[in-house]
C-alpha cells in the first residue's frame, strides 16, 4: 500500500478505524526481525506516530549540523532532482552521499558528515533507525525555522527593525531570541507577543504543524545509475532548467523559488527568461515583509522531496505498537518519563537540546 492510498483510507478514519493488514504469523515474525510492528495498525495513528518520530529529531539535527538551511536545501534539491515522472525512478532516495565525487557535489560533503552524526545520534537514541533520505529531507526544515526566527529577531540583516518586531518600541525592547527560546516562551508581555507574532509570520513552515515532512522513504544502496535521471548542471541553459521541473512534473512557480538553491548560476538564468521574470518581480515585491518569501520556498521544496520514493513510503516506519493498546507510537524513548503519543505531548515536554515549538 502507498502513502497516497493511505492517505485516501484517512477520509473515513473519523468514523471507522482503517488498518495497514491483518498480520499472519509468519508476518510477526518477521516484522520482529525487521524492528517493525507486526499488529495490525490504525493508519491515522501510524501517520501520527512518525510525524513525532519527526519531532523528536529535529532538536538532534540541529545539534549536530551547522550546514546552513541554504546548503541543506540545496542537498535535498540535488537528490530529489533526479526523479522521472515518466519511469517513476530516482527522486530523493538518499543516493546522494554516494555521489560526492561529482564536481557539482563537492560542496555538500561536509553537510553529509554533520548528517551522519545527526544519524549516529538519532539512532542511539531512537528504536528504529532514521533513514538517510528521511533525514535529508528533514535537515533543511528542521534547520530553516532558527534561521527565519534569526532573521526576525534582527540577528541577520533580512528585514528592517519595523517588519522584526510588533510589539512595543523595537528600538528600546527589539526582540531577545534566548527569553524566546526558553519556556514560557518570553517573561515579559512584549516578548510573548514578539513569540505570537512570529508564529503568525510563519505560520505554514513547520515541519510537524505544517508542510508536514513525510517519512518512510526507502534509501538506496549506490549511487543513482539511471541516464535518465539526469539535472542541469551549473550554466545550463533556462529551458534545460525548466525542461527538468516539467520532467518531475513540478510547477514554473515552484522552479522560481527553489532557483537560489538549485545551483550557483540557475537564479540569473533563470531571471533573464521572460516567462519567469514575471515570477521573480513578484517575489521580490513580496519580500520585503516576513513569512511573505520563506512561505512559498518551504511549500516548494516539499512539493519537490515528496515526488518519487516519498509516494511509496512504509507509513509504518518508525512505529512501534503499545503490547496493552495497540497503539501506535513513535519508536523513541519517554521524555521526562511519559510517552509521546503526539506533537502536542512533545512540545510541551522536549526541550532538551532546543524546544520545538516552533514547529
Amino acid at each position: 500500500m502507498t502513502r497516497r492510498d493511505a492517505l485516501v483510507g484517512l477520509i473515513g478514519a473519523a468514523a471507522t478505524p482503517v488498518f495497514l493488514y491483518g498480520a499472519t504469523d509468519s508476518e510477526r515474525e518477521r516484522a520482529r526481525q525487521e524492528g517493525r510492528p507486526a499488529e495490525p495498525v490504525a493508519i491515522a495513528g501510524a501517520l501520527r506516530a512518525q510525524t513525532v518520530y519527526a519531532g523528536f529529531c529535529i532538536p538532534l539535527i540541529e545539534k549536530n549540523v551547522t550546514a546552513s538551511y541554504e546548503l541543506l536545501i540545496s542537498l535535498a534539491i540535488r537528490d530529489a532532482g533526479t526523479f522521472d515522472a515518466k519511469t517513476g525512478t530516482g527522486g530523493l532516495n538518499g543516493s546522494i552521499r554516494f555521489e560526492l565525487e561529482k564536481p557539482e557535489n563537492k560542496k555538500f560533503a561536509d553537510a553529509v558528515k554533520q548528517l551522519e552524526l545527526a544519524k549516529k545520534e538519532i539512532d542511539a537514541k531512537a528504536a528504529v533507525p532514521i533513514g538517510w533520505a528521511d533525514l535529508i529531507a528533514l535537515a533543511p526544515f528542521a534547520t530553516a525555522r532558527y534561521q527565519f526566527l534569526r532573521d526576525y529577531c534582527g540577528v541577520t540583516p533580512r528585514y528592517s527593525p519595523r517588519w522584526q518586531y510588533k510589539a512595543g518600541d523595537i528600538n528600546m525592547v527589539g526582540c531577545d531570541m534566548d527569553d524566546m527560546l526558553k519556556a514560557p516562551f518570553g517573561h515579559s508581555p512584549e516578548q510573548i507577543e514578539a513569540t505570537s507574532w512570529f508564529r503568525q509570520s510563519f505560520a505554514g513552515v513547520g515541519p510537524l504543524t505544517g508542510q508536514r515532512v513525510h517519512m518512510g522513504r526507502a534509501d538506496v544502496a549506490g549511487a543513482d545509475s539511471n541516464p535518465s535521471n539526469t539535472y542541469p548542471l551549473p550554466g545550463a541553459a533556462a529551458s534545460e532548467y525548466k525542461n527538468w521541473f516539467k520532467r518531475m512534473r513540478l510547477s514554473l512557480p515552484a522552479l522560481v523559488n527553489l532557483a537560489p538553491y538549485v545551483d550557483e548560476t540557475c537564479e540569473a538564468t533563470l531571471r533573464n527568461d521572460p516567462e519567469c521574470a514575471m515570477l521573480f518581480a513578484e517575489i521580490d515585491n513580496k519580500s520585503y515583509a516576513p513569512g511573505y518569501k520563506e512561505k512559498p520556498l518551504i511549500k516548494a521544496l516539499r512539493e519537490m522531496t515528496l515526488r518519487g520514493p516519498a509516494e511509496f513510503a512504509d507509513h509504518t516506519r518508525y512505529v512501534v505498537v503499545d503490547a496493552k493498546t495497540n497503539e501506535p507510537l513513535a519508536a523513541i524513548p519517554k521524555i521526562n518519563g511519559k510517552t509521546m503519543r503526539n506533537v502536542k505531548t512533545l512540545m510541551d515536554e522536549y526541550h532538551d537540546p532546543f524546544p520545538v515549538w516552533i514547529m
